[in-house]
C-alpha cells in the first residue's frame, strides 16, 4: 500500500511540472507570435492594411506534437485582407513559423522587419451565391442567413503521404470575424474556419459576404487554404474548390510571389 500511494505520488508530482511546463511554452509562443506580428507590414497597392492586434485564434495540436500558435488578420476598411497563423514548435520541431494567406482580391506586398518578404496578386476570388436568398435588412437575421449558408459547405483535406485517404474538416459554430464595410459596399460579411480534429488549428477559411453593387445586395463566398495540403469543397454536394496539395517539396511554400507563404525561422526555446 505505502509502494502504491508512493507511486501515485509520483505520478501526480510529474504530471504538475508537465503541466507546468506546457503552460510555460504556451505563454512563450504567445509572446513570440505577438512580436512577429508585430514585425509585419502589409500594404495594399500605398495604402497600409490594419494589423489586429488581438488573436481570432489560440490554438494547440497535441497529436501532432507541443506545438502551439495564434492566428491574427489584417484589415482594410473593416475588411479582412490577409491571415497568418504563427506557430512554435517544441517538439518534435523547435522551430517558429509564419503561415500567410492573402485574402485580398488585389495585390498584396509585406515588410518583415523592414525588408520586403511578400508580394502577390489576388488571394481569393469571391463569387456569387446567386441561389442564396437576398440578405435581410437586419443584422441579427443575416447572421441566422451567413450560419445557414455555411452549414452547405463541407471542406475535406487529403493526407499528405497518402493521396486515397481524406477526412472531413470541422467547421467553428461561430464565425472568427464579423465585419462591413460601407465604403468597400459590404452591409455584412464573416469568416468562418474549418479546422483538423479537435483543434481550433484554421485549414480551410470562408468568407461571406453580403456585397451592394448597382442598388442590389446579394451573397458572395470565397475560400481560402492555412496549409499546404489538397483541400476539398462541396457546397450542397456540388464540387466548388478543389486545390492542389503544395508541399513536398517543401521550398516550394517558401515563394514571396505566392498568396500562401510560409516563413520558416529559428528561435530560442
Amino acid at each position: 500500500m505505502r509502494a502504491f500511494c508512493v507511486m501515485m505520488s509520483c505520478l501526480i508530482s510529474c504530471w504538475g511540472v508537465a503541466q507546468e511546463a506546457s503552460e510555460d511554452q504556451a505563454k512563450r509562443a504567445i509572446e513570440l507570435a505577438k512580436v512577429e506580428a508585430k514585425a509585419l507590414e502589409l500594404f495594399q497597392g500605398s495604402q497600409k492594411l490594419k494589423w489586429e492586434t488581438e488573436p481570432l485564434l489560440r490554438w494547440t495540436n497535441p497529436v501532432s506534437g507541443q506545438i502551439y500558435g495564434d492566428v491574427y488578420i489584417w484589415t482594410l476598411d473593416g475588411r479582412p485582407e490577409a491571415i497568418a497563423s504563427i506557430y512554435k514548435w517544441f517538439s518534435p520541431h523547435t522551430h517558429q513559423a509564419t503561415e500567410l494567406q492573402s485574402l485580398s482580391e488585389s495585390e498584396l506586398t509585406m515588410t518583415r522587419y523592414g525588408a520586403t518578404a511578400w508580394s502577390t496578386g489576388k488571394g481569393l476570388e469571391m463569387k456569387l451565391l446567386a441561389d442564396a436568398p437576398a440578405p435581410s435588412d437586419r443584422p441579427f437575421q443575416r447572421s441566422r442567413q451567413m450560419h445557414a449558408i455555411a452549414e452547405q459547405f463541407v471542406a475535406q483535406a487529403e493526407d499528405r503521404s497518402d493521396p486515397t485517404s481524406t477526412w472531413n474538416l470541422r467547421r467553428l459554430p461561430k464565425p472568427i470575424y464579423r465585419y462591413q464595410s460601407e465604403k468597400r459596399g459590404i452591409v455584412d460579411g464573416a469568416m468562418f474556419a474549418f479546422c483538423q480534429g479537435s483543434t481550433n488549428n484554421p485549414e480551410v477559411l470562408l468568407l461571406l459576404e453580403a456585397r451592394q453593387r448597382d442598388g442590389q445586395t446579394q451573397w458572395h463566398y470565397g475560400l481560402g487554404r492555412q496549409n499546404s495540403l489538397r483541400f476539398i469543397v462541396h457546397r450542397n454536394d456540388e464540387l466548388i474548390w478543389d486545390v492542389p496539395k503544395l508541399a513536398p517539396p517543401w521550398p516550394a511554400v517558401n515563394r514571396p510571389d505566392q498568396p500562401y507563404l510560409v516563413i520558416k525561422s529559428q528561435s530560442a526555446n
